[in-house]
């Protein structure tokens, strides 16, 4: 018996066919990083340990996506993508860019989804409204970068953010 449900094994009982997520830098930054709360970062910040080849922010999003089709098509032809915004904080901007991003991603061909990275504190009724509207139309998934539930570490990590901030986003 399992005791808890891999993302891998979700994933499969929600769509026919394989899905991959293909990473993509849509060129957001982080309060955390801007001078808005600090301009140093947390200790997760340096994207570069997690962002494959084909993730450039200096791409349009839509070419990030068809070199990511490219790099796994040799592994799985027939697959579809989920595109995974995934560097910064990727609920960090005004609502308008955040809209054109999702939807160019959207628009390739192939993507079934998004799945989006954020910080709890980078979250809005008005961009939660939108999200709800767009998880109508396709596959949504929010990732939260929560880190922690103690204080103390977030202070220390330097998340600039408190747990009462990541729970008032759930």
């Amino acid at each position: 018996m399992e005791h808890y449900n891999s993302f891998s094994k979700w994933i499969r009982e929600r769509f026919p066919f394989r899905v991959q997520k293909i990473s993509v830098d849509a060129g957001f930054s982080c309060p955390n990083r801007d001078g808005s709360i600090s301009s140093g970062g947390c200790s997760f910040c340096d994207n570069r340990t997690f962002n494959p080849s084909y993730c450039n922010r200096t791409l349009s999003i839509g070419q990030q996506i068809s070199d990511g089709k490219a790099f796994f098509a040799r592994k799985y032809p027939d697959m579809k993508y989920l595109a995974y915004f995934q560097a910064y904080s990727n609920t960090y901007a005004d609502l308008d860019t955040i809209k054109r991003r999702y939807e160019e991603a959207l628009a390739c061909d192939g993507v079934v989804g998004l799945v989006v990275g954020t910080r709890p504190d980078c979250i809005s009724d008005e961009l939660l409204d939108y999200l709800e509207r767009l998880n109508r139309q396709t596959f949504l998934t929010v990732e939260y970068g929560i880190e922690s539930t103690c204080d103390a570490t977030l202070e220390r990590i330097n998340r600039g953010h408190t747990f009462e901030c990541s729970r008032r986003a759930i």
